[in-house]
């Protein structure tokens, strides 16, 4: 009877792709600050983002800390200066990369065979 072997190859982490989490200001800092409780007031919860805002902003992996929260769709805490709010709803989203969602401009062009808006 033939003998069957189990070769098991473990995956390696590609340390590339979270190797910026190592020179991140928030390794050193109490993880509360980016992640409050459920049960904290607005005014608390506002005081405490805009500490951790304050500190983002100094940090030298603030967009690849942004860019990994957008990337895996992060509900929670402040990440790369922007709250679970900013997130959801894209409020004060710095641009990646500005060339690359640009698009070229349209030419307008005016018309006088077309009816004009809201008439058939």
């Amino acid at each position: 009877m033939p003998s069957l072997t189990l070769t098991v190859r473990l995956l390696t982490p590609h340390s590339d792709l979270w190797d910026w989490q190592t020179r991140a200001l928030c390794r050193t800092t109490r993880a509360d600050l980016f992640f409050g409780p459920d049960s904290e007031s607005r005014a608390t919860r506002i005081r405490r983002e805009r500490q951790a805002q304050e500190l983002c902003r100094s940090c030298p992996v603030r967009h690849e800390c942004l860019r990994h929260a957008l990337d895996v769709g992060e509900p929670y805490g402040v990440w790369g200066g922007m709250t679970e709010s900013d997130r959801r709803f894209g409020l004060d989203r710095p641009q990646l990369n500005p060339q690359a969602n640009r698009k070229p401009a349209r030419r307008l062009r005016i018309s006088a065979r077309h009816p004009r808006p809201g008439r058939r």
